[in-house]
This record gives C-alpha cells, sequence and structure tokens, in this order.
C-alpha cells in the first residue's frame, strides 16, 4: 500500500505568560516565549446555547430565501452549491464564530496562515462528483471534460518528503516506524496491506464499493456493514495482527481521523480510512502523494467557498449565536451582542452538529454521534527547530508506544512546507485528540486546564523530536476544540439508515453536517451541504442541469 496519510480534523485573547524556565536549557537561555489563547469568544458563545431561551421582541427582522445555521464546510458547501446552480435569492448566513470555517478554520494573516483543524483533502473517487466540481471552481484541477478524470493544477500537491517518523533517537522517511522493527512486524505489516488492497476492491451485494468517499456512495452490504458491530481492535486479533508497531500505526490513523482507538473505533470506521480511497486522475502514474494541503491548511478550501458563495445578495451575521429553529414556519432566532434577530425563511440549512441541532430544534437526540475533544497548539518559529535525521518534512510524527493512546498526540505540520520554505521560519501546528473512552470528562478536563499547563505539555512532547526548539521558539497559541471530530464508535455504521434519518427534512428544515456520515471529513461536510442545495433547488423547481450530490447507494 503507497504511503500512510495523517487525516483529520479543526478571533481571540492573547495572553503573555512566560515560559523561560521551561525552556531553558544551558548557559544563556533564549528570550521565554509568549502563551496566546485562541478562540476565548468562540467557546463562551457555544455555552450559551445551554442557557434557557423566550424569545422577545426582536430587534431586526429578515426575510430571506434560505437561511444557513453554521458556516462550516457543510453551510458553505451549501451555499456554493445554490450559486453554483444560479440561485440569486437572499441568502443570510448564521455563524457562531467570527470567522467562517468550522473545523476547517485558519488563524494568521494572507501573508502567513495557519492551519488550526483540518488541513488536507484527498484527491476524489471518481463517484465524488461534487469536491471535483469545487476543486475545478477553486482552481485545485484544471479545466477538463467533464465526462473524463481531472488534472492536478501546479503547487496543490504536497510537496516531498511528506512525511516522517521520530524512532530510534532520529527521523526517519515515512510514517512506518521501521527503525527496530522485527521480521514478525514486517510480515505483519505486509499482511496488513494486502488485507487492505483486498478491501479497496471489494464490491458488495449491491453492486456498490465495500468503503466509498463519500459514505453515501458505499455498500449497504450487511455482510460488509456487519463490520460495524466490531472493533478495530476485534478485527486486528481475529487477522492474527498483533505487532506492537502495526496496531501503532493502524491506531495513529483511528486517532487521526476520529480521535477514537483501536477499542472504541469500529473495524468498518477504521478499514473505511485505509480502504476508502480510489483517486480518479487524468494521469494515473505515480504521483508519490494524493494528499492536496495548502499554508493554511483547509482554511484554503473554506476561503475559496466563501469567496464563490457570494456571488449574490447574502447577509453574513458573524459571532451570532442561533437560539431557536422552528421548523414548521422556518423562523430562526438569533442572538447577536444584545440584539436579538428574527429571521423567516423560506428553507433553513441547519449545518451544525447533531446535538447542537436537537438543541436548536428542541428535540432531544439521545443516540446523536459523540465527538472526541482536541488540543492544538501553534508554534511561531524564528527558523529551523532542527532535529537528528531526516531534516523536514510536512508531517512530523513521534513513535511513542510507551505513552498511553488516550494521552498520546499526532506530532506537528509544517505550515510553510507548501511554500518550498523547507524547514524555514514559520509556524508548526501541533495535534492532541483526546481519545478517552468518556468524551465529556476529556472535555471538562481540556477547559479546566490551564494555559501554563497546557503550553508545558506540547514543549514536553516536541522536545524529543525537536531539541532546536527552545532557541526557536518564540510564541505559543492555543486553541481547543471542544467537539472536534466524529466518533465513529462500534455500532454507528451498522445500519446506513440510521445516520440517513438525522439527515431527513422536517418541515422547512434541511440537516447539513459531517456527522451525518459519521465521519469529519471535507469531503463528508461537504457532500451533506451540497445534497442539501440540491434538495431546496428541486422543491423550488430550479432545474439542476448535473447534479453534483449523486445517488446515495
Amino acid at each position: 500500500m503507497s504511503g500512510w496519510s495523517r487525516r483529520a480534523v479543526l478571533g481571540g485573547l492573547a495572553g503573555g505568560i512566560g515560559l523561560g524556565g521551561l525552556l531553558s536549557c544551558g548557559e544563556g537561555p533564549p528570550p521565554a516565549p509568549t502563551v496566546g489563547v485562541l478562540g476565548a469568544a468562540r467557546a463562551a458563545r457555544g455555552h450559551r446555547l445551554r442557557a434557557p431561551f423566550r424569545p422577545g421582541a426582536p430587534g431586526q427582522r429578515l426575510r430571506p430565501a434560505v437561511c444557513v445555521v453554521g458556516g462550516g464546510v457543510a453551510g458553505l458547501s451549501a451555499i456554493w452549491r445554490l450559486r453554483h446552480a444560479g440561485f440569486d435569492g437572499e441568502i443570510v448566513l448564521v455563524e457562531l464564530d467570527e470567522a467562517l470555517g468550522g473545523t476547517s478554520q485558519a488563524g494568521g494573516d494572507a501573508a502567513a496562515p495557519f492551519a488550526l483543524g483540518g488541513h488536507y483533502a484527498t484527491l476524489p473517487n471518481a463517484e465524488n462528483l461534487h469536491v471535483r466540481a469545487i476543486f475545478e471552481d477553486l482552481g485545485v484541477f484544471l479545466p477538463a471534460d467533464p465526462a473524463g478524470p481531472p488534472r492536478v493544477a501546479p503547487g496543490q500537491l504536497c510537496l516531498a518528503p511528506q512525511e516522517r517518523v521520530f524512532v530510534g533517537g532520529q527521523w526517519w522517511p515515512g510514517l512506518w516506524p521501521a527503525e527496530g522493527a522485527s521480521a514478525r512486524d514486517e510480515e505483519q505489516r505486509a499482511h496488513w496491506e494486502a488485507r487492505v488492497e483486498a478491501l479497496r476492491a471489494t464490491v458488495g451485494a449491491d453492486g456498490k464499493p465495500a468503503f466509498s468517499l463519500p459514505v453515501a456512495m458505499a455498500s449497504h452490504d450487511p455482510a460488509i456493514r456487519a463490520l460495524a458491530d466490531q472493533s478495530m481492535a476485534a478485527w486486528l486479533d481475529a487477522e492474527g495482527l498483533d505487532s506492537p508497531r502495526l496496531r501503532w500505526l493502524v491506531e495513529y490513523a483511528c486517532r487521526d481521523d476520529f480521535g477514537t482507538t483501536l477499542q472504541t473505533t469500529s473495524a468498518w470506521a477504521g478499514l473505511h480510512y485505509h480502504c476508502a480511497r480510489r483517486p480518479f486522475l487524468h494521469d494515473d502514474r505515480d504521483l508519490g502523494t494524493h494528499v492536496l494541503t495548502w499554508p493554511a491548511g483547509n482554511g484554503f478550501l473554506v476561503a475559496g467557498l466563501a469567496g464563490l458563495a457570494a456571488r449574490a445578495p447574502a447577509t453574513r451575521l458573524l459571532g451570532a449565536i442561533c437560539r431557536r429553529v422552528e421548523p414548521d414556519t422556518g423562523r430562526v432566532w438569533v442572538e447577536q451582542g444584545e440584539a436579538l434577530i428574527q429571521i423567516d425563511a423560506e428553507h433553513v440549512v441547519l449545518a451544525v452538529p447533531s446535538p447542537v441541532a436537537a438543541r436548536l430544534l428542541d428535540r432531544p437526540d439521545p443516540a446523536a454521534p459523540t465527538a472526541a475533544p482536541w488540543r492544538v497548539a501553534v508554534l511561531h518559529l524564528d527558523g529551523p527547530a532542527r532535529g537528528p535525521g531526516v531534516p523536514a518534512a510536512w508531517d512530523s510524527v513521534v513513535y511513542q508506544p510507551e505513552l498511553p493512546v488516550e494521552e498520546a498526540d499526532l506530532g506537528a505540520i509544517d505550515n510553510e512546507w507548501q511554500r518550498g520554505a523547507y524547514g524555514s521560519a514559520g509556524t508548526l501546528t501541533w495535534y492532541q485528540p483526546l481519545c478517552g473512552a468518556d468524551p465529556a470528562a476529556e472535555r471538562a478536563a481540556l477547559l479546566a486546564s490551564t494555559p501554563e499547563e497546557q503550553a508545558a505539555l506540547v514543549l514536553r512532547r516536541m522536545r524529543r523530536g525537536w531539541p532546536g526548539l527552545p532557541e526557536r521558539l518564540r510564541r505559543i497559541e492555543l486553541w481547543a476544540w471542544g467537539h472536534g471530530t466524529v466518533r465513529p464508535t462500534v455500532g454507528l455504521h451498522r445500519d446506513p439508515g440510521g445516520l440517513a434519518t438525522r439527515a431527513a427534512p422536517g418541515g422547512r428544515v434541511w440537516r447539513a453536517h459531517t456527522d451525518l456520515s459519521g465521519m469529519s471529513l471535507f469531503e463528508e461536510a461537504s457532500y451533506h451541504g451540497v445534497r442539501v442545495a440540491e434538495a431546496i433547488l428541486a422543491e423550488r423547481g430550479l432545474p439542476v442541469e448535473r447534479p453534483l450530490a449523486g445517488a446515495p447507494a
């Protein structure tokens, strides 16, 4: 199997906490870095959703054709699809944060952006029409015959070397910790890769691929979906795959995409990570990678979608809290600062996580998927923080089997890498999914930890692979995703209709969010936005010449 790719997931208050004691090393320690906390206002607004709400006299009334609640990838994709089809009606977008993008947000500015959450996408499958259309609109793909495979524009694919792993005291290429691996480790790796290749080519009794992106295009064959009834750990056990190194690598993928462990990830979801991608390209030679990335991570895609969506009259309410949605009337109540806004829409796109949707609609949903919290840190450097071995890569991961999986991190990405900077001064974004069995407890602990404690933890973890960090680090900015990635736990994907039920419209409300797929991926979030937009167009009697969402399996 070619390569191992990290997948994921993701204004503020600036602090000035010094870490000189923590970072000092020998004589003449460098100036102490400061610590900033990002997203404090966003978190405070989110917690206000729990407060009781009783509508009063609104200070402003809006009557758009469409109101989109949630400015993440799903909400922006819905607006993009409406505008892409020529819809010119009034659209109001309501977003809790001051910035758009949800867990694909970027920080920094146009000159020096950095990823805060999702930081890459992969080349789409042939059936993934909506992503191809988005990429063509954004210039990621060159113009091509719609019936044929696309061409990738220069500078979009991740530059080499893409990944490195720190093991045995130095950095090595790739993510497989080969240094010190036994013959048995290598044999099991070969067995695993053969199984993945076979499953990637498997087709269900319904004629659909066993695994696909988007998930809606995957097979519903009960024999395949039965994999969702066991954990990824149990599946590996049944295959006789007990190599600690192999299991570390497979678990890395679960943590990276889902914020889950081998024990909590279903085997269907754990295999989906590796088996769902069959890129459809004009040039089918090995390009070295199927990963697309940018200095802003998926913030690049967010900015592009937001720009393309603004093709006709639109109102953006940023830093605004949606408090209630009335499905029968299409009425949406929004608080923005001290102002109460009443929105009466013909259609409402509710592009928020299932637990939030349940609260806004006042419809309890105890079976909604849970989400894993994440700790993120952006490290601002004035030069490369060198380490032994492979000098630099876009994605750097430390092999740390001695740590409990609930405490392990995913390493860091180099936000300057795609500029061809190759280890120069810039920013690194470090990620840690909190993978404990109780996400609520993990979330509470994350919120209770102080900036000093979080910064100290980040630096302790990074000093092994980045010994030059103390001399180069000037500032750390902390970010928390309380509900970062959907957890595809055992049983979630057993019945495809279960997730589809949440996606069904209710009154004037249409649900669009990545957790309706049970996975936090750009391809899934954008699919649901496009799916809902095309349904709204159909309901309004507006022709869609070429549907992009496709027909679910």
